[in-house]
């Protein structure tokens, strides 16, 4: 039952994490790739939680504080500042260096349960693949039925426009007609 508990709550804290890098973090960096900031996949393992923590809440302090990797970064991204997060909460940056450090873990998951699944896994790994291929099927039509509602908006209002524009000149020719009489 610990053993439970404590698989759910790494769970939650990688979904907040997640959530939190979605919100904060992936407009500027990647997980496993170059972006305006580095990848971040082995930050955690590399430096630490509690360096990255650090990175995160306020990196202008490790940098004025000397910290070779953190002047190491900043040079080679050409001395571009990172916003601090400082009201991140500790809780928070917990959650977050949860989901960058077990990012490259669950990527891992994820391509063996699809390798499994294309190799002959068991049943339920191929009703999910056949359920995704279906939402997909699914997907395509909605898309199909939103391009052709599109379409037809389209034409009805440039119908309406040119019968708008022929009512106007109908109007002024005889305005003109009554004018001259």
């Amino acid at each position: 039952m610990l053993c439970t508990f404590s698989v759910a709550t790494l769970a939650q804290d990688y979904a907040a994490g997640e959530k939190i890098f979605k919100g904060n973090c992936a407009s500027c960096h990647k997980m496993d790739a170059k972006l305006i900031g580095p990848p971040l996949q082995n930050v955690v393992a590399e430096q630490g939680e509690e360096w990255t923590k650090k990175w995160i809440y306020n990196n202008q302090e490790l940098r004025d504080a000397g910290d070779a990797h953190a002047l190491a970064i900043f040079e080679e991204y050409n001395k571009m500042i990172m916003p601090a997060y400082t009201y991140l909460s500790d809780d928070d940056l917990t959650n977050l260096t949860t989901f960058i450090g077990g990012w490259k873990e669950k990527q891992n998951e994820v391509a063996q349960v699809a390798a499994s699944s294309t190799s002959g896994g068991d049943s339920s790994t191929s009703v999910k693949s056949t359920a995704s291929a279906e939402l997909s099927d699914v997907s395509k039509v909605i898309l199909g039925a939103l391009a052709f509602a599109v379409i037809m908006i389209t034409l009805t209002i440039v119908t309406l426009y040119r019968a708008f524009t022929t009512m106007v000149e109908v109007n002024k020719e005889l305005h003109q007609k009554t004018s001259r009489t």
